[in-house]
């Protein structure tokens, strides 16, 4: 299975168990920070996040909620069905960013420098051998 296809699969078994409680966003820290968030509540919150992972365009702040993610984890635990929240909204994340081909919903930050700085600090790591292999 290609990864564009684990995603879609993994996102559809999600979203057909969760049922929208609105813990994982009552649990996350970073829920305050996410405009919308508080005004909206933590339902339906978790409603658009489930819209974006069944391919629909979410809610403004559902987005604002996914965009927010820094992955702390403290969703999971949160989630009285016991599924792994922060997988779910990586999933959307990667979703709204328009992993998928779609266009994205979400600022999407791109460092266009990020393979040369990468290159630049193995070569400081790697000996001439390996980056003559491997670079």
């Amino acid at each position: 299975m290609s990864l564009a296809g684990h995603i879609r699969a993994e996102s559809a078994r999600l979203a057909a168990l969760c049922t929208g409680c609105g813990g994982c966003v009552t649990a996350c820290p970073m829920a305050p920070y996410a405009a919308g968030v508080e005004a909206a509540g933590p339902a339906a919150v978790a409603a658009g996040m489930l819209d974006v992972l069944r391919d629909g365009a979410g809610t403004p702040a559902a987005l604002a909620w996914i965009a927010a993610c820094t992955r702390s984890g403290i969703c999971t635990p949160a989630c009285p069905e016991g599924l792994d929240a922060a997988f779910m909204l990586r999933l959307a994340q990667w979703r709204a960013k328009g992993a998928l081909g779609t266009p994205p919903l979400i600022p999407v930050r791109e460092d266009t420098q990020y393979s040369p700085k990468v290159k630049a600090f193995a070569r400081l790591t790697l000996t001439e051998e390996e980056q003559s292999r491997w670079l």
